[in-house]
């Protein structure tokens, strides 16, 4: 069987995505670059900031399909970024795409504005290839429904 065909059971396959992968540790990323190559992503864009992130998507080649954020860098929270896209700043990316949040801990306040910011899932560190596929296949099976009037009043926590 190759790599196209699926056998019932099988998860989606992950081979025409574009996952952009923001993180602001480059050792972090390679790993989860590593490990979206494993479960099969097809094209992976780097980013290192939330801010860098925004200007990735504004200035994108290719349709980006997923979006995996770390949550806690400098240069933009992962929780700013979100925020940002459900609120239809990025004008060339739909406020409904598939948005995951990397953390390393389930923080109440992060996973309280996430929630209200609908977020499509989370990943919490340590990331194993299983999980990840299992967050971008769910992530995208989730179905948002934009309130942009929601969402502009929605408060972001303070970095720390």
């Amino acid at each position: 069987m190759n790599q196209t065909q699926s056998k019932p059971g099988d998860t989606e396959d992950l081979g025409n995505l574009h996952v952009l992968l923001v993180d602001d540790d480059n050792d972090f990323l390679d790993l989860i670059q590593t490990l979206l190559n494993a479960v099969g992503v097809g094209h992976v864009s780097r980013a290192r900031s939330g801010r860098e992130a925004f200007e990735v998507l504004q200035g994108r080649q290719r349709v980006v399909d997923v979006v995996l954020c770390d949550h806690n860098m400098a240069g933009g929270t992962g929780l700013e970024l979100l925020w940002v896209v459900r609120t239809g700043q990025v004008k060339s990316f739909r406020p409904d795409a598939c948005f995951l949040l990397l953390t390393a801990s389930g923080d109440h306040e992060t996973v309280a504005t996430a929630a209200r910011l609908d977020v499509s899932g989370y990943l919490v560190k340590p990331v194993t290839p299983q999980k990840l596929h299992a967050a971008i296949t769910q992530g995208r099976k989730r179905a948002i429904k934009i309130d942009f009037n929601k969402y502009k009043h929605v408060q972001l926590p303070q970095p720390g």
